[in-house]
């Protein structure tokens, strides 16, 4: 069976979770995180979309995107995965799919689901035994929604609502 072809509307949020490769922790890495958010950072200002929420996990990413202009949700997170790819890649002298080829979406439908998603997120990384606190993990838009500096979350941008 082929793959099925992704339902997207215009002007609409997406909660996004893209899993690593045989789901390798490649996100225990602080150097890898912060890659990540740069590489997010740049295509968020090349292809025009707004972030609301992120959670970097050991094994995957969760995030919420708005695209808003004529690049879709498909092509951004194509741009992203891929473009991290190449860079870890270069600097380890590797090639290959650091990443799950596909990727999970749900679309944002009102601020309650957007605003329980961000929940979600923002506890993840206390469910799976990372941290004690929300604020105490620095990897996710927490510390955007709670004026919490860390430099950690300079790296990217949150839209905030």
């Amino acid at each position: 069976m082929g793959n099925l072809k992704r339902y997207f509307e215009d002007n609409a949020a997406y909660f996004v979770t893209t899993a690593t490769r045989d789901r390798a922790p490649l996100f225990r890495d602080r150097k890898l995180c912060r890659i990540l958010l740069v590489t997010i950072e740049y295509h968020k200002t090349v292809f025009d979309y707004k972030v609301y929420g992120y959670c970097i996990m050991p094994d995957h990413l969760h995030i919420i995107l708005h695209p808003k202009s004529e690049f879709n949700l498909s092509f951004i997170m194509k741009m992203i995965k891929g473009s991290f790819a190449r860079k870890i890649n270069k600097l380890n002298g590797k090639e290959g799919s650091l990443w799950q080829r596909r990727f999970y979406d749900e679309i944002i439908r009102n601020e309650k689901q957007l605003l329980n998603q961000l929940e979600y997120m923002h506890q993840n990384p206390v469910l799976g035994g990372l941290a004690k606190t929300a604020a105490d993990y620095p990897f996710s838009s927490f510390h955007h929604y709670h004026k919490r500096a860390d430099p950690e979350n300079q790296l990217l941008q949150i839209d905030l609502l």
